[in-house]
């Protein structure tokens, strides 16, 4: 009997090691792995086992579990490689709830981020130690701890009525499924210096009273990169309670300062509010996670200083409102430094405000106050800064005007504006400058009221001071039609340093009108500053002190000049030109081309009772030359080349000595030798019609009349380049003239030779 016995409990070891070895080696059946599944699935849990075996030393094992959506059991929850599982084998055996606990060692757990797409990434869970207790409708974690991304994670609580958990709907999750990929992705390039993060995690509630469900999370982490940007510290604590999600404290330390940020989210409402307080680096921590692209046109020499609250409705339309207070000190904004910043600003999606701004450079400050809503833009700017330095910041045409620019003491404005919009609205203020240059040309004062409306900016009316003279009147510079409008200026200036306020083109115009001081002027017109032809511009010239003005290259002074010019386009016209020169007067009109490539003038001028001597010295170096001159020349022209001078006209000399006339000087000893004594008598008259071409001036009828003779002349005189071809007779008056007059022939001379020192010689003498 004993051998029996022996026998069969042998076989019975026999049969439970080989259904150990079987359990172990090969996993129990179908059957059994069913069971289990339909036990998970009786607590509110869909799983799939691919293995169901058991481990002699840790007991029944579940290997390749799957959670699957209870409602799609194509989406996979997560996945873990393998669960240890407490049986109670009595309520196996007589069917009721069997599975007491779970238990995880070690284990890895994957969860997709994306259940419904097979090839989801996943965010893996390694090391992962857990104890879950499964009583009746609860799951109970009484301890978990692992590893993600390199983040120490520690985890416990309870949760009652897990079957009743309802997931999202495929299409709001989506928003959540990009949010967490990106999440992901930032944890993953994350770089830990010191000891890993902790992230405590503890929870409770029950799923079929939402409103019991609470959940708190710390995290703790010191020394983390991200890039070239160091975090010192970082403490987070959030907590789910009563569906509102409390921001306790996000804290956060760097090398410039802190963090604190603070909040709270009503899940019902889906009301968020928010506090923050920053010292910190924002603009590395920016950078180092790819936000506010903005920022790197900045550069901090101390990190900014910022109070922020924010309150607002996530619904189907976002509204909020946020306010708050910047300070910066010494920092720098596309290359332009300055002092500081601070201003207070609040801001709800459509309407903003900033209020008591101040930016301050080491030239001045800018405050002011500005506010926008739909419709309506208002601001109040003051100034007293240098704005020279801040031309980086405009760009194009603005920072090119800009750079003509020297202000010697900050201009002094004050505006306010008011539109529609910001870059649609109407400046009106004042403005006040001290010593200023603008292309080189400089005032000692300028005040204005000013007005910026539609892209033009005028001053009306403005009061200049030069240290010459002043102006007064208005102006309108026109930045979309690139024109200058002038009302009215009256001015005791320089012309050709007002031309370069107005348009550099119109320096080279007035500059060859030298005045010897300021004449006064007055100005009206427009003026197109890249060359258009809606140039209407005149300008009325009164300068008793006199000019200077280069003819036929010699410099002629006029003791007094009046005239008005008119430009165009193309042209400048003189009207009713009249000066004194000489002890006489000049008058005329004149018409000159300003276009490069077709140069020319037309002038109608007259001499009346100009010294004849100061005129021949100036331009033939003459020393004897007397008399008063008369003459009338109308003439054309191309530029400065005088050959290029074609004209006409009368001339008249009286009162003075004609034989002084060097190329006629030969005259008075030709004179004594056909009569003694004749060439004594002065001639003191002399008249001639003339015209000028190529550089020659053409007379065939110059009168000559002296005391007891006559002289007729015709020929040419080319000035340009001294030398002559004419001929001159001689009749004698009265009783000689009569006796010569038969023989006048006889006294016919010629000279072509130098003008400047001419040498007559007789005709022959023709056959009788």
């Amino acid at each position: 009997m004993r051998r029996v016995l022996l026998t069969l409990f042998a076989l019975l070891l026999a049969v439970l090691l080989a259904s150990g070895w079987y359990a172990y080696a090969r996993g129990f059946t179908k059957k059994w792995r069913n069971t289990v599944m339909a036990e998970m699935r009786r607590r509110g849990v869909e799983i799939y086992l691919r293995k169901l075996a058991l481990d002699p030393r840790r007991g029944l094992v579940a290997q390749g579990v799957k959670v699957l959506d209870a409602r799609d059991r194509r989406r996979v929850l997560a996945e873990i490689d393998e669960v240890i599982l407490q049986v109670n084998y009595a309520n196996l055996i007589r069917g009721k709830t069997f599975l007491d606990a779970l238990d995880l060692r070690d284990a890895r757990l994957a969860l997709p981020i994306d259940p419904a797409d097979s090839h989801s990434p996943r965010i893996e869970i390694s090391r992962l130690n857990a104890r879950l207790f499964l009583p009746p409708r609860q799951i109970y974690l009484a301890h978990a701890d692992a590893e993600m991304f390199g983040i120490h994670i520690e985890a416990s609580g309870r949760f009652i009525n897990p079957q009743d958990f309802h997931r999202k709907p495929a299409g709001r999750a989506s928003g959540q499924i990009e949010l967490i990929a990106r999440a992901i992705e930032e944890l993953r390039a994350l770089k830990f210096e010191a000891a890993p993060p902790v992230l405590s995690l503890t929870f409770s509630g029950d799923f079929s009273a939402p409103e019991t469900i609470l959940a708190e999370a710390a995290l703790w982490g010191e020394g983390i990169r991200r890039g070239s940007y160091l975090l010192r510290s970082l403490y987070v604590a959030v907590a789910y309670r009563d569906e509102i999600v409390d921001l306790k404290q996000l804290a956060l330390t760097d090398a410039a300062g802190a963090l604190h940020l603070y909040g709270t989210f009503q899940q019902a409402a889906r009301a968020l509010e928010l506090r923050l307080h920053s010292t910190a680096d924002v603009q590395g921590l920016a950078r180092a996670f790819r936000l506010f692209p903005e920022l790197e046109e900045f550069v901090f020499y101390q990190a900014p200083a910022l109070d922020l609250s924010v309150a607002g409705i996530l619904g189907d339309t976002l509204t909020f409102q946020a306010l708050g207070h910047l300070a910066l000190r010494k920092f720098a904004w596309k290359a332009v430094i300055f002092e500081g910043l601070e201003s207070d600003f609040s801001w709800d999606g459509q309407r903003w405000s900033v209020r008591d701004f101040l930016l301050t450079h080491r030239t001045g400050k800018i405050s002011g106050d500005a506010m926008r809503v739909p419709g309506d833009f208002r601001a109040e700017v003051r100034s007293n800064l240098d704005p020279k330095p801040l031309a980086p910041l405009l760009g194009g045409e603005a920072a090119q005007r800009m750079a003509l620019f020297e202000f010697r003491a900050a201009p002094q404005v004050t505006l306010a504006l008011r539109g529609a919009e910001p870059t649609a609205c109407t400046a009106t203020g004042n403005i006040r400058l001290g010593a200023t240059s603008y292309r080189g040309a400089s005032c000692e004062s300028l005040r204005a009221p000013v007005r910026f409306e539609n892209r033009t900016l005028t001053l009306a009316p403005f009061h200049l001071q030069r240290a010459e003279g002043g102006a007064s009147g208005g102006i309108a510079f026109d930045f979309q039609r690139d024109e200058v409008r002038l009302d009215k200026i009256k001015a005791r200036v320089h012309p050709s340093e007002v031309a370069r306020w107005i348009d550099q083109d119109l320096v080279k115009d007035v500059t060859p009108y030298r005045f010897k001081r300021a004449p006064n002027l007055l100005i009206d017109g427009v003026v197109h500053t890249k060359g258009g032809k809606s140039t209407r511009l005149t300008v009325d010239v009164d300068a008793p002190g006199g000019m200077d003005y280069t003819f036929l290259h010699r410099d002629l002074s006029f003791p007094e000049v009046s005239g008005k010019l008119a430009f165009t386009w193309d042209r400048m016209k003189i009207h009713g030109l009249s000066a004194s020169l000489f002890g006489g007067r000049l008058s005329g009109d004149a018409d000159i081309s300003l276009l490069k490539n077709k140069p020319g003038h037309s002038v109608e001028m007259q001499l009346d009772n100009v010294d004849f001597a100061s005129l021949t010295r100036l331009y033939f170096h003459y020393e004897n030359s007397q008399g008063r001159l008369n003459a009338r020349y109308d003439f054309t022209g191309r530029g400065d080349d005088a050959r290029t001078m074609r004209g006409r006209g009368q001339v008249l000399v009286t009162d003075g000595n004609v034989f002084a006339i060097p190329f006629l000087g030969p005259f008075s000893g030709i004179l004594n030798a056909i009569v003694p004594g004749m060439g004594y008598n002065t001639a003191r008259k002399a008249g001639a019609a003339f015209t000028v071409e190529a550089g020659a001036i053409d007379s065939r009828d110059l009168v000559i009349e002296g005391a007891g003779f006559s002289m007729f002349g015709n020929g040419k005189l080319f000035f340009l380049d001294d030398r002559m071809a004419f001929n001159m007779r001689i009749n004698a008056q009265g009783v000689p003239g009569v006796l010569l007059f038969p023989v006048s022939k006889l006294f016919e001379y010629t000279s072509d030779e130098k003008l400047s020192k001419p040498v007559w010689r007789a005709r022959a003498v023709p056959k009788l």
